[in-house]
């Protein structure tokens, strides 16, 4: 006998992959756009404008170290 709660498994599922997906996007734009911004600042007062040498929207010109060390800041 089909059971009417197994119809809402699936969509419920999908919706929470959906959630997740938006989720997980939202959260590498946070760390990726406000930590390098905020990062970015609190760096160039510190070293007096030296570090880092790339502009300030450039998170994706940046090395890997460069841009770990400016988005953990």
């Amino acid at each position: 006998m089909i059971d009417p709660t197994d119809w809402f498994d699936t969509p419920k599922g999908l919706v929470l992959g959906v959630l997740r997906v938006l989720w997980w996007l939202a959260m590498d734009l946070l760390i990726q756009t406000v930590g390098w911004s905020i990062g970015w600042c609190v760096l160039r007062v510190l070293t007096l404008g030296n570090y880092p040498e790339e502009r300030l929207g450039g998170v994706d010109e940046a090395g890997t170290y460069t841009a770990f060390v400016v988005e953990v800041v």
